[in-house]
């Protein structure tokens, strides 16, 4: 016997109607505020970055903001209407927002507002209805190598915090890995008999492998040997006094460096700009972009595309070729 199919919308419908079940069912009002409670809540359920969830509460505040200086009403987000987001771009150019930032809040907005779809708060989300900015796209700042020299050779390792900040930007050089991702690294996660790190806590959530280069790993060597052990954190990288190195520490540590070694007049000395360098690096050397991106962990291969624009010598390569 074959398989029932079964009743589509439409049908069922009809049904409804004849039997006098289509009585409309009161929708309860939910505001903006509890939809953003709802939406990160979800978040959190879903298992999202804390980082991730952060970033949306952020940028929904500040699309709460400016919804309440151009007295929208959010006591109903089904009130909510593609004029009020229009309005909002609007209101952040003016307030002299950067188009990169804009459009970060702009998304923000979107996906929020597929999220409240999905839930029945509005029926349609009428921020996808808005246009994200045009951005000129170019590439920060990034190290020469006789800078990076000058970084590494900045700490003095003859004391636990210079060792430490040492191995951690020896390790942003070679690994071209996250600030969170390297605070979040505990001690079983590294493998010195395998030369890789196994990072659990990732921006896109996936956990990957990371080899490490023999510099990096006779680094490691000695800086867990004056680590020790410790029974208050499993953190790799601490404090003096022995709690787990936070993300904001880091980047205050490589901005010391970098004045210190008078590389922060020349160049933004920080985690992100290691990472941008660690990219050029490995294009110039020839490294294929698809490899890159395991090694970065980037999900979308479109943002290494502008780094193999730029700084490929492919072309240099092949400008002499096929001329007589």
């Amino acid at each position: 016997m074959s398989k029932r199919k079964t009743i589509n919308p439409a049908l069922l419908a009809e049904i409804n109607k004849a039997a006098g079940r289509d009585k409309e069912v009161e929708t309860p009002v939910v505001s903006f505020d509890e939809a953003v409670e709802s939406f990160l809540n979800h978040g959190v359920i879903k298992g999202l970055s804390p980082d991730t969830v952060a970033s949306y509460q952020k940028e929904l505040k500040q699309l709460r903001r400016a919804f309440a200086e151009l007295n929208v009403g959010l006591s109903d987000i089904r009130n909510l209407t593609t004029d009020d987001y229009t309005a909002f771009v609007m209101n952040q150019i003016e307030a002299g927002f950067a188009r990169t930032t804009i459009n970060t809040r702009l998304r923000s907005g979107k996906i929020f507002g597929n999220y409240c779809v999905r839930k029945g708060f509005i029926d349609v989300n009428v921020a996808s209805e808005v246009a994200t900015l045009k951005v000129r796209h170019k590439i920060g700042a990034t190290f020469t190598q006789a800078q990076l020299k000058r970084l590494l050779s900045e700490p003095d390792i003859s004391t636990f915090s210079g060792l430490r900040d040492l191995t951690i930007m020896m390790m942003f050089t070679d690994t071209g890995i996250r600030v969170s991702e390297l605070a979040a690294i505990n001690m079983q996660d590294v493998i010195l008999s395998d030369r890789s790190l196994n990072l659990q806590r990732t921006k896109n959530r996936y956990a990957r492998r990371i080899p490490l280069t023999k510099r990096l790993q006779a680094m490691l060597t000695a800086y867990m040997k004056v680590r020790g052990v410790t029974d208050l954190t499993d953190a790799l990288f601490i404090t003096e006094a022995d709690t787990r190195l936070a993300v904001i520490t880091i980047q205050y540590r490589i901005r010391l460096h970098g004045r210190n070694a008078g590389v922060i007049n020349e160049v933004q000395c920080s985690p992100h700009v290691f990472r941008r360098s660690f990219a050029k690096f490995k294009i110039q050397a020839g490294v294929d972009i698809f490899t890159l991106q395991k090694l970065m962990g980037h999900s979308d291969i479109n943002e290494l595309r502008k780094y193999v624009a730029i700084y490929s010598t492919d072309l240099d390569a092949a400008i002499e070729k096929g001329i007589e």
